[in-house]
């Protein structure tokens, strides 16, 4: 019985390596399985406080219909890059919509259709201002602060 309980010793020390190597792939695959989801945000305030923080450009899209994930055109479908900003999505039945109409730097919100993009800066300067989501150039062209 001693002679076996030797080679499970043995066998129990040689797998781990093995193990270990499993938890690291687990690891690894559940990360990347998590950052390709990319979900727009619908705070003000926590937009501007993360695009402070990591210092990227604010992607203000007033659309007709809420953005989840990047589902439809308007909301970027087929634009996998747009997690290279903060994304903020007002609808016309937002509050935050209300607000910025009254804001003087969104007066096209009053006579030209939805959907309208802005690119911001944490400091709320608008960058960028289009009806149509900004290509990939555009939005690496513009600078991130002044």
């Amino acid at each position: 019985m001693q002679k076996y309980s030797r080679v499970f010793y043995l066998l129990g020390f040689l797998s781990m390596p093995l193990f270990i190597l499993l938890l690291v792939y687990g690891y690894i695959k559940i990360n990347e399985m998590a950052s390709e989801e990319i979900h727009w945000g619908h705070n003000k305030s926590f937009a501007f406080g993360q695009a402070s923080r990591e210092g990227k450009l604010i992607l203000l899209a007033v659309t007709k219909s809420r953005c989840e994930m990047l589902q439809g055109l308007e909301c970027g479908e087929g634009k996998p890059d747009l997690g290279a900003y903060v994304l903020l999505n007002y609808t016309p039945r937002d509050q935050e919509f209300q607000t910025l109409i009254l804001d003087d730097r969104f007066g096209s919100l009053k006579t030209d259709p939805i959907p309208q993009y802005f690119l911001l800066n944490s400091s709320g300067e608008i960058r960028h201002m289009s009806t149509q989501l900004p290509s990939v150039e555009e939005m690496q062209k513009l600078p991130k602060k002044e």
